[in-house]
């Protein structure tokens, strides 16, 4: 009886051992490309996936380059979830080579592209990749992640449904409060360093003004129209992003006497993130 126990004890024992790893290999291993992904499909797919990102905290999605640990993980994912940054252009055919098996996802086939808004220039720059600074068009990334989800893993169809749904109610009530805290702004012009806020201005009436133009930094005659254009709109803020190089901006904000605001659109935990983003905007625009 002594040796019968010992050895039940010693299955159920490796039985625990065993169980995590072959629990971790049933989940979705789901590649994205930015940080704002990862939270969106970590919303929809909860403890069903394992999702990866690319493109980490403080790194540039223009410039990145995979690592070649990150090349390795590739070879077993599924899914692969594309925005539209640049170096996905570069890299993706790569990737599929790597992986033939490897599905890739267009999170953006149901929002329409818009130009970099750039109001301080003659013409508009490249087109701009940042739609999830819009929660509308968060609303439908989210409901493509579903979608496409359901399709892999049917047997959980109610689950991705239920989050779904709860992330979508999270993202009307930030789409309320957003409406709600910047419908009384007197001056809507937002002048950036980096282009990235196109889908926010356009979807609550905001002007952008850009700084950079077309990836590169602004040319001394665009510069004095840009000083002149943010005296005359009585700018007191620069919103800067993390990612990219703001001598430019320091200089415009001397001649200005202006404050230099961080705003990060690559920021991990997307809800918290555009709350204060929100704030941080009324904020510097309510200058004294």
């Amino acid at each position: 009886m002594a040796n019968f126990l010992k050895s039940l004890l010693i299955l159920l024992s490796l039985q625990c051992m065993y169980l995590p790893n072959a629990y971790a290999e049933s989940k979705i291993i789901v590649f994205v490309s930015i940080l704002p992904q990862q939270y969106f499909v970590q919303k929809i797919g909860n403890d069903l996936v394992d999702v990866r990102v690319m493109v980490g905290p403080g790194q540039n999605p223009a410039t990145y380059e995979p690592t070649t640990q990150q090349m390795a993980a590739l070879y077993k994912a599924d899914l692969y979830f594309r925005i539209g940054v640049p170096f996905e252009s570069a890299w993706l055919d790569k990737i599929k080579q790597n992986n033939k098996n490897l599905t890739i996802v267009e999170c953006c086939e149901s929002i329409s592209n818009l130009k970099g808004h750039d109001h301080s220039h003659e013409h508009n720059t490249d087109y701009d990749p940042h739609v999830w600074t819009s929660p509308k068009n968060v609303i439908k990334i989210a409901e493509l992640i579903k979608n496409t989800l359901i399709k892999i893993d049917a047997n959980n169809i109610e689950a991705y449904q239920a989050t779904e749904e709860s992330f979508k109610e999270n993202l009307l009530e930030l789409d309320k409060v957003i409406k709600l805290k910047t419908k009384h702004l007197k001056s809507k012009s937002l002048l950036v360093s980096h282009p990235s806020w196109s889908y926010f201005a356009d979807e609550y009436g905001f002007t952008q003004l850009s700084i950079e133009r077309g990836g590169k930094e602004i040319q001394a005659s665009s510069l004095v129209n840009l000083i002149k254009i943010a005296k005359e709109k009585k700018i007191k803020t620069i919103f800067v992003q993390p990612q990219f190089n703001n001598r430019a901006a320091k200089v415009i904000a001397n001649e200005l006497k202006a404050d230099l605001m961080i705003l990060d659109p690559l920021a991990f935990n997307y809800l918290e993130n555009m709350h204060m983003v929100t704030d941080k905007i009324v904020r510097g625009l309510t200058h004294d």
